[in-house]
């Protein structure tokens, strides 16, 4: 068994870790993550939804998933082109995760992604399903 570490401020609901997403004014415009799990995943969508380039002092913040919508016959090797930009930005920004399985397919202007992560300090294991609209 795993010694399973566990942040600190998970025990205290009244701190919050981070900001979640997706914004939402309706709400007042955040959402606030109250366990580390959560942030791992708001955080992990924020990478991965960042164009590199977009991000001001960090040129290198992001992925290339935009531009993979837009290459030439990209749909014959999207998943692979995916899994490459997607494990690159996490090992950079977020190297505690560890990207275990991209499935990525395109439908018209919509790229679809399900991308299996963990995090074997926290003994976290989940997927994120995402979608890229152009």
């Amino acid at each position: 068994m795993l010694n399973k570490k566990i942040n600190p401020l998970d025990f205290d609901s009244n701190v919050a870790i981070g900001v979640g997403l997706p914004f939402n004014a309706a709400s007042g415009g955040f959402k606030l993550n109250y366990v580390t799990e959560d942030q791992i995943h708001s955080n992990l969508k924020n990478l991965l939804l960042t164009m590199k380039g977009e991000r001001v002092m960090h040129p290198t913040f992001g992925t290339d998933l935009y531009k993979l919508m837009f290459e030439p016959g990209a749909e014959s090797i999207l998943e692979e082109q995916a899994t490459t930009t997607i494990q690159a930005a996490v090992s950079e920004w977020m190297g505690f995760v560890t990207v275990k399985q991209v499935q990525a397919a395109m439908n018209g202007n919509i790229l679809n992604l399900l991308v299996s992560y963990e995090v074997k300090e926290l003994d976290i294991s989940k997927i994120l399903n995402l979608t890229v609209k152009v």
